[in-house]
């Protein structure tokens, strides 16, 4: 992202928003349809070599589009990216790149939303304010400024009539889904939408944000290897957060980690049991895990030898609260696939609501292998491309003989999570034991204190 560079405006009205995404997924979708007719009369290297590169293109121009358009469409391509359980490489690794290509507003636009919301002139409201952000996301963007009392704070503000926005594009996204699952049964985008549009709500109220960040701190108040940023209420409303400013690396800096004398196996260790405690434990996460959400502090030079660096952990507006007869389910489910119990891993999965056109142990059981199991089993600390490929090829032959009918949201929002996480590991040459790091949050009965 280039912070410097100035972003056009969005098209408004749900006409001018529906009409380019539609004209691009249904180019794309013939282009497809033809490219299946001509495969037919391909050797298998020109065929394959012919699907690789449309893949590719499609990829490229869906976020093309997606920088184009902004809003709720950005937020999808963020949430497809890290889907590599769902979509082709080609799309996990194209469809991330939005994370780093979000043009930001011009101050013109963000200042009047600014003082309305805190009434008065940001000179007055803070003592110093640096009008070039320094982060830009698809629904909001970040400056830099200073309190009087001299606290550095980072400041999020919402784009204006981004609510709208994402109204119309959820719309969209939903109706396009629901056309694409009668012409194409092989990927069912239906659940995935069905998520956004449960967690979009959220996700444009700062105070969910902040107070979800509040809870997460308390939850870890004993870890001396994270770090939540305070929120200051007297400077915030529903669309202008303002909280402590973190003086942190980039997670996938790994350059600047290690010349900083962090050890990113460290930081890989502790991100995974950060997720473990939330996730297992608590049943309370951060759900949007991306490089642009997670720095690294490193422990100051006369802190004594063993001191951890610390997470610092931002963005709480995809923050997921579990039943606790989720969460216990989950780790049954968790305990059945790590000790290969093909029924058990079927009842759970029907217990928690996963539905298959017909009832068969080989699906669930393809399903908890990609889940989980196939990572776990290769001694891996995470899913490499190899892995990823071979397991889509073997889910996707299975699903498309029985193809998931319904999957419960909460799921989504854990695989995306693993997603994003298997991704981090890669960038940190994780070498974390993940069974060992597992087994102490697998007694469902343990006693929970939240």
């Amino acid at each position: 992202m280039t912070a410097h560079a100035r972003s056009p405006r969005p098209p408004r009205g749900r006409i001018r928003r529906a009409l380019p995404l539609v004209a691009t997924v249904v180019m794309l979708w013939l282009r497809w349809r033809v490219l299946r007719i001509r495969r037919r009369y391909m050797t298998p290297e020109r065929a394959a070599e012919a699907t690789h590169r449309f893949h590719q293109r499609a990829a490229l121009a869906v976020v093309r589009r997606a920088i184009s358009q902004q809003g709720l469409i950005i937020k999808t391509c963020q949430f497809l990216g890290s889907r590599a359980d769902v979509l082709m490489d080609e799309y996990v690794r194209t469809l991330s790149l939005v994370h780093d290509q979000v043009p930001p507003r011009p101050w013109e636009d963000m200042r009047p939303l600014i003082e309305a919301e805190l009434g008065g002139p940001v000179t007055r409201v803070y003592a110093e304010f640096n009008t070039t952000p320094i982060a830009a996301a698809s629904l909001a963007q970040v400056y830099r400024a200073r309190m009087h009392d001299g606290t550095d704070v980072a400041v999020k503000v919402q784009y204006p009539g981004i609510e709208a926005i994402v109204h119309w594009d959820l719309e969209i996204i939903q109706w396009l889904a629901n056309i694409w699952s009668r012409f194409e049964t092989t990927i069912d985008f239906r659940p995935i939408t069905q998520e956004m549009a449960r967690n979009a709500p959220e996700e444009v109220d700062f105070i969910h944000e902040g107070r979800a960040g509040e809870r997460i701190a308390e939850m870890l108040r004993d870890r001396n290897d994270i770090l939540v940023p305070k929120i200051y209420w007297e400077h915030s409303t529903r669309r202008v957060l303002t909280m402590d400013f973190i003086d942190g690396i980039k997670i996938t800096d790994v350059d600047a980690l290690r010349a900083a004398g962090v050890s990113t196996q460290q930081v890989a260790d502790s991100l995974i049991d950060l997720y473990n405690t939330m996730i297992l434990k608590y049943g309370v996460f951060h759900a949007d895990p991306h490089p642009g959400n997670l720095f690294v502090v490193p422990a100051p030079k006369d802190a004594p030898p063993g001191t951890p660096a610390r997470i610092g952990l931002i963005d709480f507006g995809l923050t997921k609260v579990l039943t606790d007869e989720f969460r216990r389910q989950l780790i049954v489910l968790t305990s059945a696939i790590i000790q290969t119990q093909p029924e058990a891993v079927m009842l759970t999965m029907t217990d928690m609501g996963f539905r298959t056109r017909e009832e068969s142990e080989e699906t669930y059981t393809a399903l908890g292998e990609a889940f989980l199991g196939d990572v776990l089993r290769s001694g891996k600390a995470y899913a490499d491309q190899e892995m990823i490929a071979e397991v889509n090829q073997r889910l996707g032959k299975v699903l498309r003989a029985n193809p998931l009918v319904d999957v419960p949201g909460d799921v989504i929002l854990v695989a995306r999570v693993m997603g994003l996480l298997s991704g981090l590991g890669r960038s940190l040459d994780s070498k974390t034991d993940l069974l060992e790091a597992l087994i102490p949050y697998l007694d469902p009965d343990a006693e929970i204190v939240a």
